[in-house]
């Protein structure tokens, strides 16, 4: 570390190097300089670098680490909100959303929505730490957000990662293990009799839809099926709000058609349903259908349900608060990443026996009153397996709250 002017004070020294680390120029988590080398940058006494970094540890920009010397932290603001935020696109899964809110509210915090569909991912984050949240909960829709605008956030603000990874960042992660739930699917479907099963759903390049594909495949592998080009029926890549369905209608009309289909996204069933109705394919007696997601997702449509290998929201929710309180205590521990696993919930779709079923009901999501949600008044959401809510303004104030370490698993 150089600098390039001498200063006179311990708190000019201070400032300094917390400017250093808030900028990133001292990375968290590693040793600060010297006192020697501290003397010799700044110009100062010794006496003047043990005052100036005693004000670091006290202000909470370091700590003093016995027989290896002080290292950066990131600071604690006094005007840091009692709030997380949950950034998605438009609309979040209710489910996960008031699970943890529940959890985060026996903390004193709330959980409240910043929608990222205008200003982006980067955007979003970018006004959290602007208007001093406490944390960021974070299912990004931009594939590639840009690493150093992420990076700026995460030096005064903590970010959990949900579903998917911010790619080229150090944040935690808590997500599905659909690696092994596409596996899953591919396994009862072979179970079932169904030798050509296909794949359909939304082809992007995020880590959640390479390793549902990635599955899909390990699966046809394991059951001693081979997998087949033509049987990749994809009807949407990011950005296309309405499927293309022609080429899975053509496949499907085709004398050595998939007998089974494994639709990797829930929301996608929909043109898996309009291509069958299409194309008069009965669901399950002429093609069996599993899905991933929410359970049951468009269960109205097939009589039977639809089976689903279905995301614990509870289970995740749990996780997803384990990360936050750990990472608002300690900012600066290593990124972890958490898969939790999915369950095969069995319905009609895929052609089970009726006493293979999953014993559970088909999960019904009921239409449920406004939410309030910090400072920010009311907020709406529709019933379904997404909702809206009103991104988040935040009111003047200064209270702090407080964290706690959470217990290990």
């Amino acid at each position: 570390m150089e600098n390039n002017h001498h200063v006179s004070g311990y708190r000019e020294v201070a400032e300094t190097l917390q400017e250093q680390i808030r900028a990133g120029a001292i990375v968290l988590g590693s040793l600060l300089p010297t006192e020697r080398q501290l003397v010799d940058s700044f110009g100062v006494s010794r006496t003047t670098v043990r005052r100036a970094l005693q004000q670091l540890v006290n202000s909470g920009w370091a700590e003093s680490i016995p027989n290896r010397g002080v290292s950066a932290r990131m600071g604690q603001s006094p005007t840091r909100r009692q709030v997380i935020a949950y950034i998605d696109d438009a609309g979040v899964v209710p489910e996960l959303f008031f699970s943890l809110n529940a959890r985060l509210q026996s903390q004193g915090l709330i959980l409240t929505h910043v929608d990222s569909q205008l200003i982006g991912t980067e955007g979003a984050l970018e006004y959290c730490g602007d208007n001093h949240l406490a944390g960021a909960v974070v299912w990004s829709k931009t594939i590639n957000p840009d690493k150093s605008r992420v990076a700026n956030v995460l030096r005064s603000m903590p970010v959990v990662a949900v579903d998917h990874s911010l790619r080229g960042t150090e944040t935690d992660l808590v997500a599905c293990d659909v690696f092994e739930g596409a596996k899953s699917a591919v396994r009862h479907l072979a179970s079932l009799g169904r030798k050509r099963i296909g794949i359909t759903g939304m082809l992007d390049s995020l880590d959640t839809t390479q390793e549902r594909f990635a599955g899909y495949l390990e699966g046809m592998f394991e059951v001693g099926l081979q997998p087949e080009p033509r049987n990749f029926l994809f009807t949407r890549t990011s950005g296309i709000g309405i499927g293309d369905t022609t080429a899975l209608e053509r496949r499907l009309l085709e004398t050595d058609a998939p007998d089974a289909i494994f639709v990797m996204q829930d929301h996608v069933m929909e043109d898996m349903m309009t291509a069958a109705s299409n194309v008069n394919v009965s669901i399950p007696e002429a093609l069996a259908v599993v899905t991933m997601g929410s359970d049951d997702p468009f269960g109205v449509l097939i009589q039977t349900g639809v089976t689903t290998v279905a995301f614990d929201w509870a289970k995740m929710a749990d996780f997803l608060f384990d990360r936050i309180c750990c990472r608002l205590a300690d900012p600066t521990a290593r990124a972890v990443k958490v898969l939790v696993p999915a369950e095969l919930m069995v319905r009609g779709s895929c052609g089970a026996p009726r006493d293979q079923w999953s014993d559970s009901p088909p999960h019904q999501v009921s239409s449920a009153p406004h939410l309030t949600v910090g400072a920010s008044g009311p907020s709406s959401f529709s019933a379904g397996s997404r909702m809206r809510v009103r991104p988040y303004r935040p009111s003047d104030g200064t209270s702090q709250p407080s964290y706690h370490s959470a217990t290990s698993r």
